[in-house]
């Protein structure tokens, strides 16, 4: 019988919830408004389709509650959700330290992107302590410029 020993175990979002009050949908609305009626005036009709069509996407994508991952750290390997993933594909984690959250990055050596997940009430020593046996912390990498333009405009 080959039994795995978890380590760490959360359940937790894969991104923060934005908190979207009345004057960000109305800015938005108006900047969306904006570009559409400059479209219109210009005769770019393919930019206005664009404009149209970002907008109907927003809205169905960020209409649903963010997905949710159950993370598991044990010898075997990082369970995801319901795939194991053996450390020799993972290569390195960091965190990133957000108003009310912790963000844990994983990166895997052959597919490009990473592993995305929040930290939940889990805490961030367990999980580093965890994922440090296993795999490298890089404590000095960022969010990369359009990850943190888009966390500014609540995207």
């Amino acid at each position: 019988m080959n039994e795995t020993h978890i380590l760490v175990e959360w359940t937790a979002p894969e991104k923060p919830p934005h908190n979207r009050d009345k004057r960000w949908y109305l800015l938005a609305g108006g900047i969306a408004a904006l570009m559409l009626a400059y479209a219109l005036y210009t005769q770019a009709w393919t930019f206005a389709v664009v404009i149209v069509l970002l907008a109907v996407i927003y809205g169905l994508i960020h209409g649903k509650p963010p997905i949710t991952h159950t993370v598991q750290v044990s010898s075997q390997g990082l369970k995801w959700d319901k795939h194991l993933i053996p450390w020799s594909d993972l290569e390195s984690f960091w965190m990133l330290q957000g108003p009310g959250y912790v963000e844990l990055h994983i990166d895997r050596k052959k597919q490009r992107g990473s592993l995305l997940v929040q930290t939940g009430d889990c805490p961030p020593l367990e999980i580093v302590s965890a994922l440090s046996q296993f795999i490298t912390l890089i404590s000095d990498r960022r969010e990369r410029l359009l990850d943190y333009i888009i966390r500014i405009c609540k995207l």
